[in-house]
């Protein structure tokens, strides 16, 4: 099972920050993303680009109304799911650089991925309860934006 030691290592390499010379773009792209410095510094743009991509969208009152109860109702437990991976994600990193066992920086790493699959579920159900707001047009004008720009649903 040759797969799982190179995934692993290259996720611990990502985690590490030294990303970028040893995996493809976009793998760096999307890892970068999920680090909390470069959350930190996407998150106002993103939200600046979502907000402008919602009034692309000619919501009515009664939508925009519903989305930010949606958005109110995901808040807190997106906000604790990032905090939960940034902080194991902090402790794979001391474990790296400790001397900690294999097994015991494995079990970390399962422990980040669950996480981050725990938080790509949660903003997945918010997007899915959002899309309920918006008419087949204002989907199919979001596609389509999001396919000019590049992007997904994560600004949502």
């Amino acid at each position: 099972m040759m797969i799982r030691p190179v995934s692993t290592l290259a996720a611990l390499v990502m985690t590490m920050g030294s990303a970028i010379i040893l995996t493809p773009p976009v793998a760096v792209v999307s890892s970068a993303i999920s680090h909390p410095i470069a959350q930190a510094q996407l998150s106002q743009p993103r939200r600046a680009e979502a907000r402008g991509w919602l009034k692309e969208l000619n919501l009515s009152s009664e939508q925009i109304q519903k989305i930010r109860q949606i958005r109110s109702q995901y808040q807190g437990r997106l906000t604790q799911q990032r905090q939960a991976v940034q902080q194991a994600q902090r402790e794979l990193k001391e474990l790296m650089a400790g001397n900690a066992s294999t097994e015991q920086v494995r079990q970390k790493f399962d422990q980040v991925q669950r996480l981050r699959q725990e938080l790509s579920d949660t903003r997945m159900e918010s997007m899915l309860a959002i899309r309920t707001v918006l008419s087949p047009e204002q989907r199919q004008k979001l596609a389509d934006l999001m396919r000019q720009r590049g992007n997904n649903l994560g600004g949502l």
